[in-house]
């Protein structure tokens, strides 16, 4: 019974998780975004409120992908949900280690109307290909910010001869709201609770005769 039990549980799990919506702009116009565009729906807006692009970016993105663009004065991508989550995923690319320092950082920032929630970073790679992600999962949000910044969480990192910063490229945004990392610890221990007292109640009920 336990076995069949935790198997529910993973069940529900993946089932959460799939549910999440994706926005992987395949299916978006090329060329430049308008400012407050619904994609999929996230509102995207830039920082400086221009700069916005899809394209396919070849190894810095997977196929299409959002960018924006003008980091020599550090822009940077914002998006808004209509209803609020508490799970974000973005893979990104563009870390061309000509345009940024050892030590810089994807961070993606949540936020509840205008108030802070948390701040997550990942120290860049620089290999300039998609090949990392950022995920977020914790209280409910209802607007994020993604920049490339230095450690000190500055958005125009000055990296490179030309002195300009990195160019923000995301793609596989996954939002939605599923049960935090303690709740789902917390509904596994109970199952799997449930299913050893139920064992042993059913061995304390088997009668044992001898001949």
């Amino acid at each position: 019974m336990k076995k069949y039990l935790m198997g529910g549980a993973a069940a529900l799990l993946l089932s959460t998780s799939a549910n999440a919506a994706l926005v992987d702009f395949e299916s978006s116009p090329t060329g430049s975004l308008a400012e407050g565009t619904d994609i999929g729906g996230i509102i995207f807006t830039s920082d400086l409120g221009s700069g916005l692009s899809i394209r396919d970016f070849g190894v810095q993105s997977d196929g299409q992908a959002l960018s924006a663009g003008g980091d020599g004065n550090g822009n940077f991508i914002r998006g808004s949900i209509a209803s609020s989550a508490n799970f974000l995923s973005i893979d990104f690319g563009n870390d061309d280690p000509g345009f940024s320092n050892a030590g810089d950082l994807a961070t993606l920032q949540l936020f509840s109307g205008a108030s802070l929630l948390s701040t997550v970073t990942v120290v860049l790679n620089r290999d300039d290909i998609m090949n990392q992600t950022i995920t977020y999962n914790g209280s409910f949000f209802d607007n994020f910010s993604f920049a490339y910044t230095n450690a000190a969480g500055d958005p125009f990192t000055g990296g490179g001869a030309a002195n300009t910063g990195l160019i923000e490229i995301i793609d596989n945004v996954q939002f939605g709201a599923v049960p935090e990392p303690a709740t789902w610890a917390f509904m596994i221990f109970g199952f799997g609770a449930i299913g050893g007292a139920m064992r042993r109640q059913r061995k304390a009920n088997v009668k044992v005769s001898y001949a």
